[in-house]
Formats: C-alpha cells, structure tokens, sequence
C-alpha cells in the first residue's frame, strides 16, 4: 500500500471528528484544573528591566526548504508568533510563581486575530488556525533550561521536524489548552521576546540562574521524522486537504505611508509595481487637496484610513496650543494601529513613514520582514540631545525644554533603524548619520514665479521666531549688526521676544519681496520648504548643517549653533554689498 493510500485512511472523517472530540473534553477539563488552582498572570512592571541576561534562545524564522506550494504557512506562523509575541513580551514572574504559556496567550481560536499557520498533526504537517506558536514555546522551553529553571510542564512534539529543537529534546509542543508549557524559577525573572526580519529570540533576565535542577530528560537527542505537509503532499483524498491554491511567494511589498514629500512621492512612483500594498492616509482623490497626507499614488491595492486621518487634524486644531510633537506622538499612533490591521502576512517588505516607525515596531509588524525608511526628521533621540544643546545655551527659551519623547519610544525607534535595510531621505544631514545604508534623494526645487526684487534691501528669516529654528541667534545679529530682517513665520518664542528691536513680519503672498539675503540658523529643520523656493530664485543663503542642504552656489553653510561663524559669514556678504552699508 504507498504512502498517500495511508494517510487517506488515517485521517478519514471518523478519525478527524474522534480527535476534536477528544481536545474539546480535555480543553474543558484543564480549564476546569486551571480555575481550580488560580492560575495569575503578572503585568509588565519594568521592575526587572536593567537585570542582567541569564539565558537566551534564538531561532531562524523563515524556512529555507519552503516552496512556493507551502511557504504562504511560515507567513501564517510569523504572523502568530507576532502577535503571541506582544503578549508575552515583557512579562515579570516573581520568584516561586509559575509562568504559564496558554495563561498569557489566551484562546487562539477566537478573536484575537491569530491565522492559518503551521502544526503537527499524526504525522503530517497540517494547516490551524494559530499554528506555528510552537517556535515559541520550544525557545521559551530552551531558555527556560539553560537558566536551570524547574519545568512544571512540558510535552514533545510527536514528530520530529528536521532542524527544530525537537532534534534535540529541547522543544515544547502546546495545544490550547490542556497541552501547556510551565515552568518556575527561585528568583524573580523577566521575559523579552525580540523579533528581526529573520530570527526569533527568547531573553530572560533575573539576578542570578537557579541551582541545577534534576531537569536531565532533555539530553536525548531524536532523528527527524518523515513528516507530509498538506500543501504539498498531493493526496486529496485526505479529509485535511483543504484543496486551496497554491499562492506563490513573490515577496510582496507594502508602503505604509503619512505625511507626502514631493520627494517621496516622485521615488515611490518609480518603484511601487501593481502587486504592491499600499497604504494611505486619505485617498488620492480626496477633497482635502491642500492636506499635507494626500498623496497622488495610482496603484490597484491602495487602502485608507480617512477615519482617523481626519480625527488627527480636528485633534490639531482642537489642542492648538500643545506641544505639536507630543500630540503627534499621541495621533501617530492611533493611525498606525490602523493601518497594520491592513498589512498582508504574505508581506514580506515594508516601506514606511518614519513617524509611524516606534509603534510598528513595538508591536512587532516588522517582525520577518525586511524594512526600508522615509526619514522625515532626525531620529528622536539625536533630535532631542540637539535641543538639550541649544537649552544649555539659552536655558530662558519655554520652547527648547517643553516636550522629550520618553525613552521607551526613542529606543523603539532606534531598534526599528537598526533593522531597516535602507534609509530614504533628501536630507543631507540625516543621511550623513547612516553612512551604510542611506539612499540619498535630491530635493525638488520648485519652479514657482515669485515676484523678487532685482536688488533687495533686507535679509529673511525663513521661520518662526523660535528657539529651535535660531531665533535667539537671529536677535543677537540683529542687536550686534544692524540688521533690516524680515520674520516669515507668526509663533514667537515669548511676547516680549523683540522687545526694543525693529523687526518686520513678512506678507506671505509676496514673502521673497526685497529679499537681498536668507539667513537661517536653525538647531532643527527637516523640510526646508522656504529655502528650496528661495534656492529657485538664486537669493543667496547663509544656513546651518541642520537644514540639509548641501553647500553651492549662492549657498553657505556653517555648523550648528556656531554664533561666531554666522556672524561671519554675514558680515562678509554684509561688506560685499555696498547697499547694507548704511545699517
């Protein structure tokens, strides 16, 4: 008899509706056990957070024997291991309490988003909902003896999966719920589950490991077993074949876009192909023309989250006065939890907007897949020590000390640059920062017809008078040479800012009116919008590294936050036009 007649009689219908019979009585039964005993279930105290690592587990994610018949199942299993991840991830145990697998993952059946992944079932390797959590319990199960912790519970695989654990006697198999992996320690430990585009790692950190316990069964080592899989085996016979087509693997990519730059925009539509996912905040044909997140992408796969998109503009205009950072923070990402509900598991490339970039991370959707960058700004951790340095010089700014990210954002968008295979920005400063791996754009110029006077008489400052963007550098100018200044922007530092000092606020219809020189020496700027229109014009500029351009013509650029040398870059121009003599 050959083998696929076998598997046709041994998981006929009969055998199939025993088996469930079967899990549903003994599920029943542990959840009865578990009531009984008080299982608990400890919260994320970031108590044992700086402890040292004890042990750790690390695991490849991807198959590399997959075929374009089966390997959409890995892409289910990553997705459950994703989302097991969050759950576990974190977790403090006390010393002496139990740590339960299925108490902190809950029922994977029902409403937690969990996919078809991949398990073990009598010999074949079969398509379940919430397959694939098993790569999680053998590396928990294999931390768990390498810190010498008491296992309370642990079952084998009944087949042996060739290069898994399972070879090793060091693998856990689960079931909800009556096949669970527990296990203890003496000391109080802390779980951290990390995820990259290709591995899976375990961590546990605690004071110390515990005395060796007499946990020894595991030194036995098994062979592979010879194991069918159900998208490949062909027997259709099987009542577990599900007779699904076979969807090939062609790493498709998903854009998960915010905020539109021309400079983006322009690159993306030179690589998003029909295939691709993309993900916006409003459609291309929204009647919110002048929204800084409508974006003019075509594509046959684009998907919108207008609801939320348009919560964060009213919530803009609402808390005007907050600190617009700490409200974007808080914004962002409400709209990321809505657009990663939309990303494929059979996604295997992002490309995202950066401001969106933490909270992907922290919830593990850029886990098995690899990661390009739209760099809108400096990374926040670098942003903010840059603001500290400007706040030691002028510690009387309320704006240059208002806001700091916390730092469990800031390292999550730190790990998340780590894995990304590729940083997009025009910013020449930002992508100095990532000498390896950054793809430079080029700014676009805008070709606009602003009237200019051919010989001006005042110098711009292209911003708002704020610490940030070098106001208190601008005033020191001012006060030392005289200066006719021109102030683009309406926000101030404090009321009294240019008190005593003669200053003019520009008409933005006609703002590069009599505009001899732009003089901006900015802490922080990321889209120099002005400067590039002032660029088209040929205005000539003195600006600092933190704009990101590069020097050229008529373009001069000094260190950041370095007075003496703006000063004298502008006392030279000053002294080469005859016309700023008389100030």
């Amino acid at each position: 008899m050959n083998k696929k007649l076998i598997l046709a009689k041994k998981h006929n219908l009969y055998r199939n509706t025993l088996f469930t019979t079967k899990t549903c009585l003994l599920s029943a039964q542990r959840m009865l056990k578990n009531a009984l005993e008080g299982n608990k279930k400890f919260p994320d105290k970031k108590a044992l957070i700086d402890l040292p690592i004890i042990s750790a587990s690390e695991s490849y994610l991807w198959n590399a024997d997959d075929q374009e018949d089966n390997w959409i199942l890995t892409a289910g299993k990553i997705q459950n291991l994703r989302l097991a991840a969050r759950n576990i991830n974190g977790v403090e145990i006390p010393a002496g309490e139990i740590f339960s697998f299925w108490k902190y993952i809950g029922n994977p059946n029902f409403g937690k988003g969990f996919v078809t992944g991949r398990e073990v079932k009598e010999g074949c390797i079969v398509p379940t909902k919430g397959g694939g959590l098993c790569q999680l319990s053998n590396a928990l199960y294999d931390a768990a003896l390498k810190a010498d912790f008491q296992i309370i519970e642990r079952h084998r695989h009944s087949q042996v999966i060739a290069g898994s654990l399972a070879e090793k006697n060091r693998d856990a198999t689960v079931k909800w719920n009556y096949i669970d992996l527990r296990f203890r320690s003496n000391f109080p430990f802390r779980i951290e589950v990390q995820m990259t585009d290709s591995r899976l790692m375990v961590v546990f950190k605690s004071s110390q490991k515990n005395n060796p316990e007499l946990n020894t069964n595991y030194k036995e080592f098994f062979k592979a077993s010879s194991i069918n899989d159900c998208y490949s085996c062909g027997n259709k016979a099987c009542i577990l074949h599900n007779g699904r087509e076979k969807i090939k693997n062609t790493g498709k990519v998903t854009y998960i876009l915010d905020e539109k730059w021309i400079e983006y925009e322009k690159y993306l539509e030179s690589v998003i192909n029909e295939n691709d996912v993309v993900l916006l905040p409003f459609t291309p044909e929204n009647k919110l023309k002048n929204s800084k997140n409508c974006w003019n992408l075509k594509g046959k796969n684009i998907q919108t989250c207008s609801i939320p998109s348009l919560r964060r503009i009213l919530n803009f205009k609402i808390h005007k006065g907050k600190n617009p950072f700490e409200l974007a923070l808080a914004e962002d990402q409400k709209i990321c939890r809505k657009m990663a509900k939309l990303i494929p598991i059979e996604s295997t490339h992002l490309v995202v907007s950066q401001n969106l970039l933490p909270f992907l991370y922290k919830d593990f959707h850029t886990a098995g897949r690899t990661l390009d960058v739209l760099m809108y700004r400096l990374p926040i951790e670098i942003l903010q020590k840059k603001l500290d340095v400007a706040f030691s010089t002028y510690s009387e700014s309320p704006t240059l000390h208002d806001f700091r990210a916390s730092a469990s954002i800031w390292s999550l968008e730190n790990e998340a640059l780590k894995q990304a295979r590729k940083i997009i920005t025009p910013h020449t400063q930002i992508a100095k920062l990532f000498p390896s791996k950054s793809h430079l754009l080029t700014w676009h110029i805008p070709q606009k017809k602003i009237h200019k006077s051919p010989e001006g008489k005042k110098i711009l400052f292209p911003a708002s008078s704020l610490g940030r963007k070098g106001a208190y550098e601008m005033r020191k100018l001012i006060t030392e040479l005289g200066l006719p200044v021109v102030i683009a922007g309406k926000a101030i530092e404090k009321n009294d800012f240019w008190k005593n000092i003669e200053v003019e606020f520009a008409d933005n219809d006609n703002l590069f009116h009599n505009i001899a020189l732009l003089v901006y020496p900015a802490y922080i700027e990321h889209h120099p919008q002005l400067l590039l229109e002032a660029i088209s014009l040929d205005i000539p500029m003195i600006i600092t590294e933190a704009c990101g351009i590069e020097p050229g013509k008529n373009i001069t650029v000094v260190p950041t936050g370095n007075y003496a040398e703006l000063k004298k870059e502008v006392s030279k121009f000053l002294s080469l036009h005859p016309i700023f003599q008389s100030f």
